[in-house]
């Protein structure tokens, strides 16, 4: 709105120009013999320079018309020598006879090569405010005099607003308006069409209009029927762009505009008290068919427009390439199939707000509000409820070979290349809210009543506490993301509590080797510029405690039994039904991590016939597992072989190597029975020392008690 105010004072100042040429063209005879003159009453009136370098035309009767060729208007004091304003050619005519009778008709005014270059640097600095003219006229006693035009044609014009505080340029290039008969209340016709950019190539859009205008309650108030839009958004340059001018920025202009339309049967505005009256608009984004009411007030100054905004369900997947987005590849098919929205609106010069936000997307349901309270620094504010969502319908497809059961995914994300943190982005962030989700499934596991607070600003964001239900337990957490250095800092502070621990392994580190219930936290910090660098960097403490589960891949207890027979060179004992496991009734321990590695000092673990304790390491990035155990054999199970009674109280020392998805247990009954007939036969050797020591001894003393 103040675009049109501004655009009427610019209006406003060319016709009095070409008055105040008409008014010195009826006193003189010859008007090119008089320019100084004429320029010199203008720079009297308006204290800016005038240049008339082209030929002045003049005609009398039945009009008098004139026409203005190459005119410049100067700018005021203080805003250097570029022109405010000039004009390849203007013709307009006002009828004599109807003066007679205080009518002023005029003829069509016709403007070709207007160029205006509005600067503003600040509220209420600029180089246009003197052209306002006095806010109060006074009526002549002869009465009012009644003025119509018979219409405007601008062509080939351009218009320039640069604003010097904000350090920013909005130009109207290739300028085309035309109107019917203007004056009094009958309605007119009116179009404009121009080219938009930020003061150089490339075009950012393409922009026409028409609409039936009428101006009533003695021009108070402005009526648009049959109002009708149409853009074409081709975007702002980015930076590093190709330079403006050149070929690449010709071809880049032109790529994949967004198209946009807009309708509305009537807009009605008040003029004097700066209201918009509710108005209906039909709006197109590309093929998104948007619905839109508006109402406003403060219009030309502080303004405020609410309304609501709807978009009836459509397809997602067609939206995206309407907007030149190409929809990504999904495990589920039927993913983005469908979208809907619905919110209530306020908009002011400052903030957006949508208090009433409804949204739609295939089974999930967005509810809430969302604002943005600084359109200048993008400070976005939230608070939504999610009732439900299944992220995996929307991630990639798995691997063939992946969905095997092959369990090669470790080893291709090992391989794959670091991915970049986003760091600007990150520091760019003004963000605070609320999101509540009632149920969501990642990676097949399901979380239910998740709370998830988040805070980001100045390059610092803040993830928590966190909560949520979930692999059967309860989980919180704090997730700190430093990026206000060149490295970004990763902090993170997590406990869960009765959960699944097997779930948590295949989500944390893609293994299902570890089954049980129990609890964990974990203290971690990682430090980076990739994704690579954070799991390198990654330190911090592990605690875990699990009852009544199993350690897949392999069975301890066989492992020890096959050593000892092949110790003894007898038959290999018979494998238990299904997969390998090592079933145990407690796992407790914790660890400190350090550069992507996890040290365990203090593992201690009881199962069935075993006690077992023990030390190793975790290498997060490759899963490379490097553990010494010492396997204490407390009880044999009964019934069991005499073969086993060597175990009896057995200390087994225990290697396992290997990664999660292929450990190697090598316990080490050879080691364990050769030290334990050294050790018998060392005692016996003990006690043969004895019994001769004291059959010497007994000698000894029959020798000298003779």
């Amino acid at each position: 709105m103040r675009a049109l105010k501004i655009a009427g004072i610019v209006a406003a100042a060319l016709v009095g120009l070409i008055i105040i040429g008409i008014a010195a063209l009826l006193l003189f005879v010859d008007p090119n013999d008089y320019r100084d003159d004429i320029a010199k009453l203008v720079e009297e009136k308006t204290g800016r320079p005038l240049q008339i370098r082209g030929e002045l035309g003049l005609k009398v009767f039945p009009w008098i018309a004139i026409d203005l060729n190459d005119v410049t208007l100067g700018n005021p004091p203080g805003y250097g020598e570029e022109p405010f304003l000039t004009v390849r050619k203007a013709t307009v005519g006002v009828k004599l006879l109807p003066l007679l009778n205080k009518r002023v008709e005029v003829s069509r005014v016709g403007i070709d090569g207007l160029a205006v270059t509005l600067i503003s640097r600040g509220e209420e600095e600029n180089n246009w405010k003197d052209l306002g003219g006095s806010e109060s006229t006074e009526e002549s006693s002869g009465g009012t005099t009644q003025a119509t035009i018979a219409g405007l044609d601008v062509t080939n014009s351009m218009l320039v607003y640069r604003d010097e505080a904000k350090k920013s340029v909005m130009r109207l290039m290739n300028l085309e308006a035309r109107t019917g008969a203007l004056g009094g209340n009958a309605p007119t016709e009116a179009e404009i069409r121009f080219d938009y950019d930020e003061g150089a190539a490339p075009t950012v859009a393409q922009v026409a209009l028409k609409a039936r205008a009428q101006m009533l309650n003695d021009g108070s108030r402005l009526e648009l029927k049959d109002l009708e839009g149409t853009a074409k958004w081709f975007g702002a340059p980015e930076e590093g762009a190709p330079a403006a001018g050149s070929a690449k920025a010709a071809s880049a202009e032109r790529a994949q505009p967004l198209e946009l339309s807009v309708r509305s049967a009537a807009v009605s505005v008040d003029l004097n008290a700066e209201t918009l009256a509710p108005a209906t608009f039909a709006v197109e984004v590309g093929k998104l068919p948007v619905e839109l009411t508006a109402q406003g007030e403060k219009l030309f100054g502080e303004y405020v427009i609410g309304g609501k905004l709807s978009i009836a369900r459509t397809s997602a997947r067609e939206l995206m390439k309407s907007f030149g987005i190409e929809p990504p590849v999904t495990s589920d098919p039927k993913a983005l199939s469908a979208f809907a929205l619905a919110t209530d609106y306020r908009l002011t010069e400052n903030q957006l707000a949508l208090p009433a936000l409804d949204v739609t997307l295939d089974d999930t349901r967005v509810r809430g509000s969302v604002s943005v309270d600084d359109l200048e620094t993008l400070a976005l504010r939230f608070d939504l409820d999610v009732n439900a969502i299944n992220l995996d319908r929307y991630m990639e497809p798995e691997p063939q070979e992946a969905k095997g059961g092959g369990g090669s995914a470790p080893a291709e994300a090992a391989q794959a290349p670091p991915t970049e943190l986003p760091l600007d982005a990150v520091r760019k962030l003004n963000v605070r809210g609320q999101l509540r989700i009632g149920q969501a499934t990642v990676a097949k596991l399901p979380f239910t009543d998740i709370r998830l607070p988040l805070e980001a600003r100045d390059g610092r964001a803040h993830l928590g506490p966190t909560q949520a239900k979930l692999f059967g337990g309860s989980y919180n957490g704090d997730i700190i993301f430093d990026a206000r250095q060149p490295q970004a800092v990763l902090s993170v502070d997590e406990h869960a509590r009765g959960i699944d621990i097997g779930a948590l392994m295949k989500a944390g580190f893609e293994t299902d080797r570890v089954a049980g219930r129990g609890d964990a936290s974990a203290k971690l910090t990682a430090r980076g510029k990739t994704d690579a660098e954070l799991f390198k960097s990654l330190s911090g403490q592990i605690a875990f405690n699990v009852a009544d589960g199993a350690i897949m891949g392999f069975d301890l207890w066989y492992e020890i039994q096959r050593a000892l027979a092949v110790f003894k060179r007898q038959p290999l004992p018979e494998r238990a039904a299904g997969a390998p496991r090592t079933a145990f009734n407690a796992l407790s321990g914790s660890a400190v991590v350090d550069k992507g590695v996890l040290r365990n000092d203090d593992l201690v673990a009881d199962l069935t016939y075993i006690k077992a304790r023990g030390k190793g390491t975790l290498a997060l990035e490759s899963q490379a597992v490097d553990y010494r155990l010492v396997a204490e054999v407390y009880k044999l199970p009964e019934g069991g072989s005499a073969q086993l009674a060597d175990l009896k109280a057995a200390e087994i020392p225990v290697t396992i190597s290997g990664t999660l998805a292929d450990m190697k247990v090598r316990p080490d009954v050879q080691g364990y029975l050769e030290s334990r007939f050294k050790k018998q036969v060392n005692e016996k050797v003990e006690e043969k020392k004895e019994d001769i020591r004291k059959k010497l001894d007994e000698k000894l003393k029959g020798l000298f008690n003779r």
